[in-house]
Order: structure tokens, then sequence, then C-alpha cells
């Protein structure tokens, strides 16, 4: 077995004697929590908004840089056009865009939790299983995401925030926390 050390990298970008104690670069992991968590702060205060912004600007984009390679692999240019013209499309609409990406997230849930109740329902024909209460529970909540898409998107959008405020959280406090490393102590054995 070998040890070979970790490369640490300076901020000038120069590697430095091997051994010597290297700064953490905090500044820009903090940046980056504090970001996180303005954005998980968004999902709580405004989550319809943001969440459908969030949600439409990924799917827009997403259907754009698939239209654009299209184009450039010189493939199916009416295609790629297509996407691209769909991607602005989807983001000047954005209400319209986020009430249908929810809906066909509900009808996905309904159908995984109809096909969930099935096979837990052949599964248990002797007597009842707690194994269709995730059925139930996926099917119930993609029947309530049909009928009110915009309070399913609200809920996603709440426990998003407070998901990403957590990891924010422990961004920030692993930043702070970690002050120097020695170059020289931090070996991977393979």
């Amino acid at each position: 077995m070998s040890q070979h050390p970790i490369p640490f990298s300076s901020p000038s970008g120069s590697s430095g004697p091997a051994g010597a104690t290297r700064r953490f670069p905090k500044r820009s992991v903090i940046t980056f929590g504090v970001v996180v968590g303005l954005i998980g702060l968004a999902l709580i205060i405004w989550p319809f908004f943001s969440a459908s912004w969030i949600l439409v600007v990924l799917f827009g984009s997403a259907l754009i840089a698939n239209g654009a390679v299209l184009i450039a692999r010189g493939r199916g240019s009416l295609g790629g056009i297509l996407l691209i013209v769909a991607g602005v499309v989807a983001m000047a609409f954005t209400g319209a865009t986020a009430r249908a990406l929810v809906s066909f997230a509900a009808f996905g849930l309904i159908a995984i939790g109809a096909l969930w109740l099935f096979a837990g329902a052949r599964f248990a024909r002797s007597k009842p299983s707690i194994g269709i209460v995730p059925g139930a529970v996926l099917l119930v909540g993609g029947i309530l995401a049909l009928i009110w898409p915009g309070v399913a998107l609200s809920i996603a959008a709440i426990v998003g925030g407070i998901v990403l405020l957590a990891i924010a959280t422990f961004i920030v406090w692993g930043a702070t926390r970690v002050r120097r490393v020695d170059a020289s102590a931090a070996t991977i054995v393979i």
C-alpha cells in the first residue's frame, strides 16, 4: 500500500513546499452557503412564486440547451429549433408551465401509487399489510396535486426551502469550523 498526499493549492495557485499549512478558501464556501440559504429563504417566504420561477427556468433552460445541442451536432435542426422555441415559450408563460409540470408530476404520483397499491394488495392477500400505506399516500398526494397544483407546489417549495436552509447552515458552519489544513497530515491510503 502506498500513501499519496492530497494536493492542496494556495489562493495564488502555486503548490508551495510539501507539508506546508494552507488556508482553507472559506470565503467562497461561505458565499455559496449564503446563496443557498437565500434561495431557501425565498422558497419559504414566496413559495409559489419562487418555486414556479425556479421550476420553469430550469425546465425552459433544459429545453433550450437540448435544442442547441441538437443544432450544434448537425442532427435534427428542426427539432432543435422547436426545442428552443418551446423553452422560450415555457419561460414566457411561467404560471401555465408550472401548473403543467405539477400536473405531470401528479399523474406520475397517481400511477406509482396505483402500482404500489396493486403490488401491496397482491402480496398481502392473507392479511392487511402496512405495505399499502405508501401507495395510498402517493395516490392521495397525486390526486390532491391535480386538484390544487398551486398548493402542492407551495408545499414542495416550503419543504425544499427548509432543507436548503439546513444545508446552508451546515455549509457555513463547516466553512467556519475548518481553520487550517496540514497537507502532510492529510493522506489517502490506497
